[in-house]
């Protein structure tokens, strides 16, 4: 079966982040924060994406990709507590895309992106009791950082330009420092994520 060339792909679905340590605080005790080193996690999250795409030749082409994806955090240290804290991320990518052109109907991909990531971080609260006073960081803040991505998925044809998708997505940025107000720069571990995702693929 003949494949347009331009596609617009949208997929969605679970998103796991990996825990990150806050690696480090500065500004009023900064340097001496009992939080430095502690580590969050992140409840299950959801992450949205749209993909635009060409191909090239029937097994390679270039797209971009964006979208959004948010998860609650938690604490991962002992003693640490958490509320009302979430993190967003928003990629940026350009992607190199190869494919399995074949007469199934079920053609496997596989896409290497690289860009921008968008993190922001929304921390009502991250206090860590054992340690007493000034062990307490909430406010909100965002970075911009080097973003990489690799995904591997299968497209299932049901019509000429229709297709659903199921992907698996590794993304990761670089660490992002953020400003939190208050003369408060934190710095967090690169976030590393894993999606499971469902979509659909649309070709003209």
């Amino acid at each position: 079966m003949e494949e347009d060339n331009f596609y617009v792909r949208t997929e969605g679905g679970a998103r796991f982040v990996s825990s990150m340590n806050i690696v480090n605080i500065v500004g009023s005790g900064g340097a001496t924060n009992p939080l430095i080193q502690k580590e969050i996690a992140f409840s299950t999250g959801y992450r949205q994406d749209i993909d635009i795409g060409v191909w090239l030749t029937p097994w390679f082409g270039l797209a971009i990709e964006t979208g959004f994806a948010l998860n609650a955090m938690r604490g991962n240290t002992q003693g640490m507590t958490v509320s009302s804290s979430t993190y967003w991320s928003v990629p940026i990518m350009a992607q190199l895309c190869f494919q399995y052109p074949n007469d199934t109907g079920f053609v496997p991909y596989l896409n290497f992106g690289f860009g921008g990531g968008w993190n922001y971080f929304n921390i009502g609260s991250i206090a860590y009791p054992p340690a007493g006073t000034g062990s307490t960081l909430s406010g909100a803040g965002n970075d911009m950082n080097n973003a990489y991505q690799i995904a591997a998925g299968v497209r299932w044809r049901i019509w000429e330009q229709l297709g659903l998708t199921l992907a698996y997505k590794f993304y990761g940025t670089s660490q992002p420092t953020v400003d939190m107000g208050d003369n408060q720069q934190v710095t967090f571990g690169s976030p590393v994520t894993n999606s499971i995702e469902l979509g659909g693929n649309f070709s003209f």
